[in-house]
């Protein structure tokens, strides 16, 4: 057995680089008249042998075939492949304008997930009180980890205090719900949007669906009642952020 270092990918190609076709034996079943009849082996299993042909001329080869240099892939992560990613896929915009606000939450796992996306993605969170948690909870602290710490969260003591606050901003509410007539691919986003997601059990009030700029939904299978709502934030505001990408 060998000590020396481990060998890399690249110098095992290189190495398979040197290897001639190699055109491995055939096996063809052969079967006895004993074995035909049904003969068993020591445990009742069927006994079968295997005998390697001679000078079949329609054999067929498997070769192995080593990239070429110029066909070799860059190691992932390395400076070569990332320049082969668009370079407006690679910039962190930082600060997204877009913002999440979620409608009187009452599944912490689901919340914590929210608030996760929220942070990588750098955009603003609202939580419209009151919620079906504490923020002690456990399983919203083990759904949101540390990047709870790296969310720009708001806390709106109710409906009234955040449309208050929202209409003094001058933002658009638009608001996500099963029963909406508009799919989402088909709106046009802004880039300062506030995405809103009812309560996961109840949906939103009349008040909210009526003081909504827009509804939208998410098209999905006839019967299926729903996405799960950390999934539906996760597509809108994907969507919402690949429009508004090069908004001002």
């Amino acid at each position: 057995m060998s000590h020396g270092p481990p060998k890399t990918l690249s110098s095992r190609f290189q190495a398979l680089s040197y290897l001639q076709p190699v055109e491995p034996p055939r096996r063809t079943l052969n079967t006895s008249p004993r074995e035909a009849a049904g003969a068993r082996g020591p445990r009742g299993g069927r006994t079968t042998a295997f005998s390697r042909p001679s000078g079949d001329p329609q054999q067929s080869r498997i070769v192995l075939l080593a990239p070429l240099p110029h066909e070799r892939k860059p190691a992932i992560g390395s400076y070569a492949c990332n320049a082969l990613i668009p370079r407006r896929a690679m910039n962190y915009q930082g600060c997204h304008k877009m913002q999440i606000a979620l409608f009187q939450p009452d599944i912490p796992q689901n919340t914590g997930t929210i608030l996760r996306l929220c942070a990588c993605l750098d955009v603003a969170a609202h939580i419209i009180e009151p919620a079906g948690f504490a923020t002690s909870d456990r399983q919203f602290r083990r759904a949101g980890m540390d990047y709870l710490d790296e969310v720009r969260l708001t806390r709106h003591d109710s409906w009234n205090k955040f449309e208050q606050w929202r209409l003094a901003a001058n933002y658009r509410l638009i608001l996500f719900t099963t029963k909406g007539a508009t799919a989402y691919l088909d709106f046009r986003y802004g880039a300062s949007d506030i995405l809103l997601f009812g309560r996961e059990t109840a949906g939103v009030t009349d008040d909210v669906v009526a003081a909504a700029d827009a509804r939208l939904m998410i098209p999905i299978r006839p019967r299926l009642r729903s996405l799960n709502v950390a999934m539906a934030a996760a597509m809108a505001v994907g969507e919402a952020l690949r429009q508004t990408a090069q908004q001002p």
